[in-house]
C-alpha cells in the first residue's frame, strides 16, 4: 500500500515539476519578448530625443515644399495612417533631421501635384467615417503611374505591404485589414499592384499587364469582384496560368473569399479541400475560352468569370465552402472586377531572421497533451500569444529600421543641395542628387562637384559674406565716403550683423552724420528685401517637356535608393511627343536617352 502510495506521489511530483518546467520556460520567453520591446521603445525615445521635437501637436500647422509647390496642411491629417513611412515624415520624431529649404519649410523631392492628390485625399479621409473611406487618390493618365510609385513609397510598411489597397470596391480598413491578414495566414503578403479595373480598362483582361516572375513562371494575383446584389467576393493564387495552353502551375496556396453579402454575418475565407491537389487558376486569352477568369482542375470548377460580367460560383468540389448555401450555387453580374498583381518586397534576409526568431518561441509550446485537457489547452494558448507578440515585435522592430533607412535616405539633407530651376518662366525644385543619378547625361555634367557653384537664396549668400564683403559692398553706396567704410571695418561687421544693423547700431559703430545714417539704413533695409529671393538655375527648354524628364529622374533616384522598384516610362501627349524626343537627346546624348525614351 504504501509502495502504491510513493509511486503515486512520485508521479505527482514529476507532473509538477514538468509544469513548472513549461511555466518558468513561457515567463522567461514572455520577460524576453517584454525587454525587445522595452528596447524598441527606448530606441524611439532616444531618437526622438536627439531628432526630434518633444512639443509637436496634431493642430500644428506644417508647410512642405514640395518639388516647388509650398502645400500646408495640419500634423493630425498628414499622420493619420500609423506605421507608415507617410507618418513618420511628419510625427516630430525626425523634425530636426528633415531637409529644409531656405525658408525652414520642409522639402520634398516629389511630383507636386502627385503629393497633392495623396494630401487631398488624406484631408477627405480624416473626416470621413470608416464605413465611407475615400477611394485612393487618382490623376490623369499621364500622371497616374507617378502617383502609384509614390503610394507605394509613403505607404508600404516594412513587410513590404501596401497599408491600404488600391481599391474602389474595397473601401473599409477593416476588409482591407482582412485581406492582409488572410495572405501573410500563408506567408503570401506582398504589394498589391493594380493591372485591372473593369470600370477603366472594360471587361476584357489584358494578360500582357500580368508580369512574369524572373524565372519566367507566372507569379500571384488577387481578383475583388462587386455584384450589382451587394456581394462583395474573390479569390487569390500563389500561381496562376496564361492561357489554356500554358503549363498549369498547381495554386496549393489560393483561397476564395467573401468579404459581405450571401447572407454572411462577417468575412469567410474558403481554402483548397483537403486532399485536393490539382487545383489551378487561370486567365486565357481572349478567343480561346469563353470564361476570362476561373478556379479549376481538369474535372471541376468553383468560380468563374465571363466577359459578359457574369460570376458563376459552385463552391465545395475544390475549396472549402462557406457557411451559406448561395456559395454553392449562384450567378451573379459584375458591377465592378479588380485583379492585382502581387509582388514580393521583403528581404530574405530578414525574413530568415523572423522565421528563425519565430521558432525559438515555437520550439516550447507544448505540442502533446501531457496534462490534463484544460491546463494543456491553456499553457498551449500562452505560447500561441507569446508567438503573436514576438510577430508583433519583429514587425515593430523592421518597421522602425524601415523608418530610419527612409529618413536618412529620402528625406534628410543640406539646405545647400537643393537646386532651384526656372525652366522657360516655371519654377522646379530638386536634389542635386536627382539630376546626377544618370551619370552620363548633361544634367549630370552641369550640376557635378567640379562645375556646381552652390545655390540658395542671396539672403543666405548675404548672411555668409566676410568683412571685406561687407566693407566692398558699403563702399558701392552712392554718397558714401570712405572713412564710414572704415567702420564697418574696425567694427568686424559680417554679413549677418550687417542685415541685423538698425539705425541705433549703425550709431553704436560711429556713423554719425544724419544724412549718412539714413542712408545707410535705407540701403540696409533695401537689401533685406531683395535678397529673399532663391537663385535660380535657367533652364531654356519646355516646362511640360523637362518636368517629364524630372519626375523620371526623381523616381529612378529613388529606385537607386531601392526605396521603390524600377519607374514607368514617361507617359508624353502626342502633341508634345516630337519636341520631348528632341529634349531627352540633348540631355541625354546617345544611348543614354534609351533610358527614358525606351
Amino acid at each position: 500500500m504504501e509502495d502504491k502510495l510513493e509511486r503515486v506521489n512520485k508521479r505527482l511530483k514529476d507532473a509538477r515539476d514538468d509544469l513548472d518546467k513549461h511555466l518558468e520556460k513561457a515567463q522567461t520567453e514572455e520577460k524576453r519578448l517584454q525587454d525587445k520591446l522595452h528596447d524598441i521603445d527606448e530606441r524611439k525615445r532616444q531618437c526622438a530625443a536627439a531628432n526630434g521635437d518633444v512639443n509637436v501637436s496634431d493642430d500644428d500647422v506644417i508647410e512642405i515644399n514640395a518639388g516647388g509647390k509650398i502645400i500646408a496642411a495640419k500634423r493630425g491629417v498628414l499622420t493619420q495612417l500609423k506605421g507608415t513611412r507617410f507618418e513618420a515624415l511628419f510625427c516630430g520624431r525626425w523634425e530636426q533631421k528633415l531637409q529644409r529649404d531656405s525658408s525652414g519649410r520642409i522639402f520634398l523631392d516629389v511630383n507636386p501635384k502627385a503629393f497633392r492628390a495623396i494630401v487631398d485625399w488624406l484631408n477627405v479621409r480624416a473626416i470621413s467615417t470608416e464605413d465611407d473611406c475615400p477611394e485612393s487618390p487618382t490623376m490623369d493618365e499621364e500622371n497616374e503611374g507617378i502617383l502609384r510609385h509614390y503610394m507605394r513609397l509613403f505607404f508600404t510598411n516594412s513587410t513590404g505591404t501596401l497599408t491600404n489597397i488600391e481599391s474602389v470596391i474595397i473601401k473599409s480598413e477593416n476588409y482591407a485589414k482582412t485581406i492582409h491578414d488572410w495572405l501573410s495566414e500563408d506567408d503570401s503578403e506582398g504589394v498589391l499592384s493594380l493591372v485591372h479595373r473593369s470600370s477603366r480598362d472594360g471587361s476584357t483582361i489584358d494578360i500582357d499587364r500580368l508580369e512574369s516572375n524572373e524565372d519566367g513562371s507566372n507569379g500571384r494575383a488577387l481578383v475583388i469582384i462587386e455584384t450589382t446584389e451587394g456581394h462583395i467576393i474573390g479569390g487569390y493564387t500563389n500561381a496562376y496560368h496564361l492561357g489554356l495552353d500554358s503549363a498549369q502551375p498547381c495554386a496549393s496556396k489560393s483561397f476564395l473569399f467573401t468579404l459581405c453579402g450571401f447572407d454572411l454575418t462577417s468575412p469567410c475565407k474558403m481554402k483548397v479541400k483537403n486532399g485536393v491537389n490539382d487545383v489551378t487558376v487561370g486567365f486565357p486569352i481572349v478567343g480561346e475560352c469563353e470564361v476570362s477568369v476561373l478556379f479549376h482542375n481538369t474535372r471541376d470548377g468553383d468560380f468563374f468569370i465571363y466577359p459578359q460580367a457574369l460570376l458563376c460560383l459552385r463552391i465545395g468540389s475544390l475549396y472549402e465552402c462557406g457557411p451559406s448555401k448561395q456559395l454553392l450555387q449562384s450567378d451573379c453580374t459584375i458591377k465592378e472586377m479588380e485583379i492585382f498583381q502581387v509582388s514580393d518586397c521583403v528581404d530574405p534576409q530578414k525574413s530568415n531572421e523572423r522565421c528563425h526568431s519565430s521558432n525559438a518561441v515555437a520550439s516550447n509550446r507544448v505540442e502533446d497533451d501531457i496534462f490534463p485537457a484544460g491546463l494543456s489547452d491553456a499553457i498551449k494558448q500562452k505560447w500561441r500569444a507569446l508567438e503573436d507578440m514576438e510577430a508583433e515585435i519583429l514587425s515593430l522592430e523592421d518597421s522602425f529600421t524601415d523608418e530610419e533607412r527612409f529618413i536618412e535616405s529620402f528625406a534628410s539633407g543640406c539646405t545647400s543641395d537643393i537646386v532651384i530651376l526656372n525652366v522657360s518662366g516655371t519654377m522646379m525644385v530638386t536634389k542635386r542628387a536627382t539630376l546626377l543619378v544618370v551619370e552620363e547625361s548633361m544634367l549630370a555634367q552641369q550640376f557635378d562637384d567640379s562645375k556646381w557653384t552652390e545655390q540658395g537664396s542671396n539672403k543666405s549668400q548675404v548672411k555668409q559674406w566676410t568683412t571685406e564683403e561687407v566693407v566692398e559692398w558699403v563702399s558701392t553706396v552712392e554718397g558714401i565716403q570712405d572713412d564710414v567704410s572704415n567702420l564697418f571695418m574696425e567694427n568686424k561687421i559680417n554679413g549677418s550683423e550687417l542685415l541685423a544693423l538698425d539705425k541705433d547700431g549703425l550709431q553704436m559703430i560711429g556713423v554719425k552724420r544724419v544724412g549718412t545714417l539714413c542712408l545707410l539704413f535705407d540701403e540696409i533695409k533695401s537689401l533685406k528685401e531683395t535678397v529673399g529671393q532663391d537663385v535660380a538655375t535657367l533652364i531654356e527648354h519646355s516646362p511640360y517637356c523637362f518636368g517629364k524628364i524630372l519626375d523620371y529622374l526623381r523616381l529612378k533616384h529613388l529606385n537607386a535608393l531601392d526605396l521603390t522598384g524600377l519607374p514607368p516610362l514617361p507617359t508624353v501627349c502626342d502633341r508634345k511627343k516630337e519636341t520631348f524626343d528632341k529634349v531627352v537627346k540633348y540631355y541625354f546624348p546617345g544611348n543614354s536617352s534609351k533610358l527614358i525614351l525606351g
